[in-house]
């Protein structure tokens, strides 16, 4: 058997993915808190997309900015549901979760109450740390301070699945 991964054809079905998904949401780089430190920018540069050519959608999806130190934009969200998965399976706060569908479908924090007031949040910044894209940030941090900083994850799921924390250097592979 002869696995490609790397035709022309593929290449071309990987651009129309990441084109698709810069239309479906409002990814202006320009005036994005993640421009140069997001990874959609990275992957639509990997790709070579130097324009969508599909319709922008912009959905009217709403910014929640009711927590003390993070906001949620869901205009610039890919649905990658990281910041699921980290809250879920890392932090075990169980905040996140996937409300509607298609269009309509979005990230909301304790059955659709604002962030804010969401009880189960411990307000540690992991989902915001492994959001890909620009929205999930920290309130009041520049666009140089945006950087996303993930090698913390190897270790926190590490030391929780062995139940012992370990070092940084320890954990090199």
């Amino acid at each position: 058997m002869v696995i490609r991964t790397n035709s022309d054809r593929l290449k071309k079905y990987r651009r129309m993915i990441v084109a698709l998904l810069a239309s479906e949401g409002n990814h202006q780089c320009s005036v994005c808190m993640v421009n140069n430190h997001c990874e959609l920018q990275n992957l639509a540069y990997d790709v070579g997309l130097l324009y969508v050519r599909v319709p922008y959608l912009y959905p009217k999806k709403e910014t929640d900015a009711s927590h003390e130190s993070f906001i949620i934009d869901r205009n610039r969200c890919v649905l990658c549901t990281r910041c699921v998965r980290v809250c879920h399976e890392v932090e075990a706060a169980h905040v996140w979760d996937i409300a509607g569908r298609g269009i309509d479908c979005t990230i909301v924090a304790d059955l659709n109450a604002p962030w804010g007031s969401a009880e189960s949040c411990t307000s540690c910044g992991k989902c915001v740390l492994v959001c890909p894209t620009g929205a999930l940030v920290k309130k009041g941090e520049s666009v140089a301070e945006m950087e996303k900083h993930t090698e913390f994850l190897k270790y926190i799921v590490t030391a929780r699945r062995k139940g012992e924390w370990i070092s940084f250097e320890n954990n090199e592979e």
